[in-house]
């Protein structure tokens, strides 16, 4: 029997967040990374409640960097979701640089779980 392969889709702005990374090589690899992901190749490390981001912990991140020679500079986030059609769905949540938590402030946002400031 065949192997059921998940749906993958994003939230919106998701491909904002592609098209803003620096170059073609990095798109390109931001993007194979999801199909990895899907494909069951990688896989990433589960993410939580941070009093700074809010609660991501439905989501998991991956590092990648097409340059290889330095900490990887870019993070991706996603999560797995049931959809109608498929009994799991990889969503890609977002996308962009690591430093600052840039990715992950995105993905908070984009959920609606920005913590309330004091």
């Amino acid at each position: 029997m065949a192997e059921r392969r998940l749906a993958l889709t994003s939230l919106p702005g998701f491909a904002d967040d592609v098209h803003a990374l620096p170059d073609l090589r990095t798109r390109k690899m931001a993007l194979d990374m999801l199909v990895f992901v899907r494909d069951g190749r990688v896989k990433g490390v589960p993410l939580g409640q941070h009093s700074r981001i809010g609660d991501l912990s439905d989501c998991y991140k991956l590092y990648f960097d097409p340059d290889g020679s330095q900490k990887p500079r870019y993070r991706l986030v996603y999560r797995f979701t049931p959809n109608e059609i498929e009994a799991v769905a990889l969503e890609a949540v977002a996308v962009g640089e690591r430093r600052n938590l840039g990715a992950h402030l995105q993905a908070a946002r984009r959920l609606d779980r920005v913590p309330e400031s004091p």
